[in-house]
């Protein structure tokens, strides 16, 4: 009869324990920078470059792409729409920025790529605000 009980215990400690860690990870969800739409930035896609690998949901909001530890289970996605660009340096004091069609989980960080959508070359470099 105690063994039963340890048991149940144990489950019903396991199942708080996860759905705390659950609730604690989307809370992260929330620390994206939203976008500044009176900048006058003139980007397309209604994003600034901020970081050389970046995704802008719908909203604007741009999550650096980088700096993200990918989560190994994710128990349940929840998808939103945007664009995941690149910007890299040429070498030659210019930059090329590629924009894709994406989809990204809040809660995982994971990224499916789509379609490139499009590249923009730029002779200088106008973008000296990138994070690393």
């Amino acid at each position: 009869m105690k063994v039963q009980k340890m048991k149940k215990m144990k489950r019903t400690m396991v199942a708080g324990l996860v759905a705390f860690m659950m609730l604690a990870e989307s809370v992260t969800a929330f620390a994206a920078e939203p976008h500044d739409a009176g900048c006058g930035c003139g980007e397309e896609h209604g994003a600034v470059i901020l970081y050389d690998e970046q995704f802008v949901d719908e909203d604007g909001n741009i999550t650096p792409v980088s700096g993200i530890s990918a989560q190994t289970i994710c128990l349940g996605h929840r998808i939103v729409k945007g664009y995941f660009q690149t910007h890299v340096d040429d070498g030659k004091g210019g930059c090329v920025v590629k924009t894709y069609h994406s989809t990204q989980c809040v809660y995982c960080y994971t990224i499916w790529m789509g379609d490139l959508y499009a590249v923009t070359e730029y002779v200088k470099c106008p973008h000296d605000n990138i994070k690393k």
